[in-house]
C-alpha cells in the first residue's frame, strides 16, 4: 500500500495512468529514467494536500534491491 510507505492518509492517494499523468508527453524523459532504474514499469500516484496542492509520485520497483525508486513532484493547482 503506497500510502503506508509515505505515511499519509490512504483517502488522499489516487492512482493515475501514465497517459492521465502526462497526456502531452512533457515528462517522457523523467518517466523513462524511472523505468530504467526500476523494473521497466511505473506507477503514478497523486497525493492531495488540501484543495490546491498535490504531490505526484512516479515510482518503480528496483528488482535487485527490492526498493521503490522514483521521483516526487510538488504541484500547486488552481
Amino acid at each position: 500500500d503506497f500510502a503506508s510507505l509515505i505515511a499519509t492518509d490512504p483517502s488522499s492517494v489516487s492512482t493515475l495512468s501514465e497517459k492521465d499523468f502526462d497526456p502531452r508527453h512533457q515528462y517522457d524523459e523523467a518517466i523513462d529514467a524511472v523505468k530504467k532504474v526500476g523494473n521497466g514499469k511505473v506507477r503514478v500516484f497523486r497525493v492531495e494536500h488540501g484543495q490546491a496542492r498535490a504531490e505526484y509520485w512516479v515510482v518503480s520497483l528496483d528488482a535487485e534491491s527490492g526498493r521503490v525508486v522514483g521521483l516526487r513532484a510538488r504541484s500547486v493547482e488552481s
